[in-house]
């Protein structure tokens, strides 16, 4: 069975600037034809039995993930069951990580700190996927060195979306030749039973998906102050009504 997955998504529940939350995106991806879906929030486990159970309703496949950071770099973890907290160091991962886990590797060769570039060559050993991210246009594309390494190193590339908004949704994901468990799913990328559905964004529309990401992010941390300075003034006028009591 071919099941179409995307594993790197993020929703409300850790970033407050996106505009739908887990269900949410479940539910966008149910109407789009996905059967296969994880919610890989920054160092935040987004998954519960009940969350597992709301996909499942609509025929989907929810595993458990993550995209960590470890010392410093992003690395996507699916099916952990430690806590997250012990995974500071790639000694962590490489002491603590088990057969049934699935290690990718997210946009590796895009620019920024938090990217592994040289640091995946180094601990190539620990990947089992590497990302092919759907941020890319016709010209520029940081995949390129990606897809070199994955042909080079014998893994498979694992493509989706990153969403942080609704538009970067079903622009890239992946084909998984499997069955829809997660054992199944993992194991089918792990053996290259996968395959990369993606087409270039025009410079447009990534423009405007960068435009939306910084303007939602600007209007949460406004909100967010401006919800700070109220509870700052509360407190205030509270400690003078108490002065003149």
């Amino acid at each position: 069975m071919e099941l179409r997955a995307d594993l790197h998504l993020h929703t409300w529940e850790r970033e407050r600037f996106i505009a739908y939350d887990a269900q949410g995106m479940i539910d966008r991806a149910a109407r789009s034809g996905f059967h296969v879906l994880s919610i890989t929030n920054h160092d935040t486990v987004t998954f519960s039995a009940r969350l597992q159970d709301y996909a499942r309703e609509r025929d989907i496949l929810l595993i458990p993930g993550v995209e960590a950071t470890i010392e410093g770099k992003h690395v996507l973890l699916y099916n952990i069951d430690v806590p997250l907290e012990r995974i500071e160091t790639f000694a962590d991962l490489r002491r603590l990580r088990r057969p049934e886990w699935l290690v990718a590797a997210p946009h590796p060769f895009f620019p920024g700190s938090i990217c592994l570039r040289d640091r995946l060559l180094q601990e190539i050993d620990l990947f089992d996927a590497i990302e092919f991210s759907h941020f890319y246009t016709r010209r520029i594309d940081f995949n390129r060195p990606a897809v070199r390494l994955a042909k080079e190193a014998g893994l498979p590339l694992l493509g989706t979306s990153d969403s942080h908004v609704i538009r970067q949704f079903g622009t890239t994901y992946s084909l998984i030749e499997g069955s829809p468990t997660v054992e199944s799913v993992l194991g089918a990328i792990r053996k290259g039973q996968v395959r990369v559905e993606s087409r270039p964004l025009t410079l447009r529309e990534c423009a405007g998906i960068f435009r939306e990401m910084v303007v939602a992010d600007y209007r949460e941390r406004a909100r967010s102050l401006g919800s700070r300075a109220v509870t700052v003034s509360e407190r205030t006028s509270r400690i003078r009504e108490d002065s003149r009591v």
